[in-house]
C-alpha cells in the first residue's frame, strides 16, 4: 500500500454536490477530513518505509526494528481509525435523514435490536431500491467497523446484499479503478483492510448518500422544521424573531443558518413567508 495507491481522493469526497442538505453536507465535511488525515499519513509511513529518520527534536521513543513491517501494521491501525470515523459520520448521516416524516414506517419497524447497518439499509432502500450495490457497498464499511472495534463480532451482509455486490461486479470493477469485489469480501472476511478497500468503500458510501440527497429533493415545510428542531435551531431562530425587528428577520436568521447548517438555506429562503413566522 503505497501513498499513490488507488483510493487517495474517493469520489470527491469533500466537493459539495448542487445543493445537499444539511444530513449529506455534514457527511461530506467530516468524510473529507477523514480521508484528508488518511492520505497524510499515508504519505507519512511511505517516507518510513524509505528509511526517514525520526528528527532529534521529537521527544518520542521510537526504534522498529523492522520499518516496511512498522510502517505496514501502523497503515492497518490508520484504515481502522478512519472506517470508525466515516460509519460514525454515515450513522449521522442516516439518523439525521430518517427524522423526516418520509420514513415514519421505516422507523416504527425498528427496536434496541436494530443495528447501525440494518439502519442504513432500510433507510437507503425506501429511496434508492433494495437492489442498490452502493448500499451494500455502504453497509459492508459499518460491519468493517464493528469488526474493527469489537474483534467477537461477527457482523456480515445479508445474502441479498451480498448478491447486490457481485451480480455488479463489472461495474464496480469500472467505477472504482479494478477493486475485485471478490477480493473485497475477502479480506473483509479475514480483517485485512487495504487502502483500496476502504477507500472505495468511503467512495462507495458518499455516492450512495448523493443519491439519497437528490432523492430526497426539496424540503416541504414540515421537513425544513424537523431538521431545524433536529440541529437545535428553532429556539435560536424563535430568539431571532422575538428580538428582531421583521424586515431584518430573514437576513438575520439566514446568518444563523449560514455559520451552523448552510444546508438549510435554500428550503428557508424558498419557504420564507411561512418560515418567517416559526417561532412567533
Amino acid at each position: 500500500m503505497k501513498a499513490g495507491s488507488v483510493g487517495s481522493n474517493p469520489n470527491g469526497a469533500t466537493s459539495p454536490g448542487a445543493r445537499p442538505i444539511q444530513p449529506l453536507r455534514e457527511l461530506l465535511v467530516a468524510v473529507g477530513e477523514a480521508v484528508a488525515n488518511l492520505n497524510t499519513t499515508v504519505v507519512g509511513l511511505d517516507a518510513v518505509e524509505r528509511g526517514h529518520e525520526k528528527p532529534e527534536t521529537l521527544n518520542i521513543s521510537w526504534n522498529p526494528q523492522d520499518r516496511v513491517a512498522a510502517a505496514r501494521k501502523s497503515r492497518r491501525f490508520v484504515l481502522e481509525a478512519v472506517l470508525v470515523r466515516v460509519a460514525e459520520a454515515l450513522s449521522e448521516f442516516v439518523t439525521a435523514t430518517a427524522q423526516l416524516p418520509r420514513f415514519s414506517s421505516v422507523r416504527s419497524r425498528w427496536d434496541s435490536n436494530t443495528t447501525r447497518a440494518d439502519k442504513l439499509a432500510d433507510v437507503a432502500a425506501e429511496l434508492l431500491g433494495s437492489g442498490n450495490h452502493l448500499v451494500a457497498g455502504a453497509a459492508l464499511l459499518v460491519h468493517w467497523r464493528n469488526r474493527a472495534v469489537h474483534p467477537r463480532s461477527r457482523a456480515s451482509l445479508t445474502p441479498q446484499q451480498m448478491r447486490n455486490l457481485r451480480s455488479a461486479s463489472a461495474e464496480i470493477d469500472s467505477s472504482f479503478a479494478g477493486l475485485s469485489v471478490d477480493r473485497l469480501l475477502n479480506d473483509f472476511e479475514i480483517g485485512h483492510p487495504t487502502l483500496k478497500d476502504i477507500s472505495s468503500l468511503i467512495a462507495m458510501s458518499i455516492r450512495m448518500a448523493r443519491e439519497m440527497d437528490k432523492a430526497v429533493n426539496f424540503l416541504s415545510k414540515d421537513e425544513l422544521d424537523i431538521l431545524l428542531e433536529y440541529y437545535g435551531l428553532t429556539a435560536r431562530i424563535s430568539e431571532i424573531n422575538a428580538q428582531t425587528t421583521p424586515c431584518k428577520r430573514q437576513a438575520s436568521v439566514l446568518r444563523l443558518l449560514q455559520s451552523s447548517a448552510p444546508g438549510l438555506m435554500e428550503a428557508y429562503s424558498r419557504l420564507q413567508p411561512s418560515a418567517a413566522r416559526h417561532g412567533e
